[in-house]
């Protein structure tokens, strides 16, 4: 599949909303040559992936994490901008490991608002 997605740049979305769910729902983490590959493809093809990765259970996208660092920015970029409540994205931003900075990330947003209204 990365051969491929590399290739042919078109195959992202055939692969990121059909081919990796479909490992998801397979439980690939069980068995650690595929989900090692699993994690690269996801990977190459992010930000498509995203979706997808929010989609495992939080052991395994916590090893993600932690396998690939890269992907911690913007899948915590992905997840504020996407998830509805504020308690799903709080838990997400605790398998990123980033629990704290989400209010000070709103006291800028906040403080932003008050400097441009006052100006």
């Amino acid at each position: 599949m990365i051969q491929a997605v590399t290739t042919y740049k078109s195959l992202v979305g055939f692969v990121s909303q059909t081919l990796l769910p479909r490992l998801v729902t397979k439980k690939v983490w069980t068995n650690p040559p595929l989900w090692e590959g699993f994690i690269r493809c996801a990977k190459v093809i992010a930000p498509a992936s995203f979706g997808v990765l929010l989609q495992l259970p939080r052991e395994q996208l916590r090893e993600v994490v932690d396998k690939q660092p890269g992907l911690k920015s913007g899948l915590r970029d992905y997840v504020t901008k996407k998830a509805g409540n504020k308690a799903r994205v709080a838990g997400f931003l605790e398998i990123f490991g980033e629990e704290a900075s989400a209010p000070q990330t709103e006291m800028v947003v906040e403080m932003s608002a008050v400097e441009v209204s006052s100006a």
